[in-house]
């Protein structure tokens, strides 16, 4: 049973976990999308969903003229947002795109398994911006609506280098298997040659003392 236990460590001291979160929360308000594991992910949804709840709180604030409320809420979430470019979009487009949405402003869209160490990456996104509306890298859609997937047309020019390079290769091939046979041939030769002149020399030497000994 999981009774008391608030998040996942991740692997991670306190310290580089908590940098690692306010760095990614920073990158998806900067982006809006970013690929990262699925451990990872849910993580910084948790995160980023509490920083656009505080943001919407800021500017509505700021609008109906409360500044004291408005500049608390600007400071409690510069303690995760160190990027004051991304903080201002923070408060000053994402929250009040949101105005109206009571959660939910983050989805997470599986990617499959990463070949490296077989992780589950996923891609985590606002939702309903102007970056995530458009289709994301898996695949395009045309004016219909239809998934397309895109293809590379293969070049004439690659394919014919391709193609004498692998011909190239083979008569190279072919060329060293034929200098190995011959030199074996050549060797096979010479042993056979040294073994005739070791068996007359053996014979002579024989000849020569039986003759001695009459």
């Amino acid at each position: 049973m999981r009774h008391r236990v608030d998040h996942r460590k991740l692997g991670r001291t306190a310290s580089h976990r908590k940098a690692m979160l306010n760095n990614m929360v920073t990158s998806l308000f900067r982006s809006e999308r970013i690929t990262t594991t699925d451990a990872k992910a849910k993580e910084a949804r948790r995160l980023a969903e509490r920083l656009i709840t505080r943001a919407k709180k800021g500017y509505t604030a700021h609008k109906g003229g409360d500044q004291a409320v408005a500049l608390a809420h600007w400071r409690q979430a510069a303690r995760f947002v160190k990027n004051t470019d991304v903080l201002r979009k923070l408060f000053e487009e994402i929250a009040p795109h949101y105005l109206e949405r009571p959660g939910g402003y983050t989805r997470i869209i599986k990617m499959g398994i990463r070949p490296g160490d077989s992780a589950r990456t996923v891609m985590l996104e606002l939702v309903d911006t102007e970056v995530t509306v458009q289709p994301h890298a898996r695949g395009i859609k045309d004016e219909e609506g239809d998934d397309k997937k895109e293809t590379k047309k293969p070049d004439p020019k690659k394919a014919k280098t391709k193609a004498k390079g692998k011909t190239k290769a083979k008569t190279k091939g072919k060329q060293k298997s034929k200098a190995k046979t011959k030199l074996k041939t050549k060797t096979k030769a010479k042993k056979a040659k040294a073994k005739v002149k070791g068996k007359t020399k053996a014979k002579g030497k024989g000849k020569a003392k039986a003759k001695a000994k009459k």
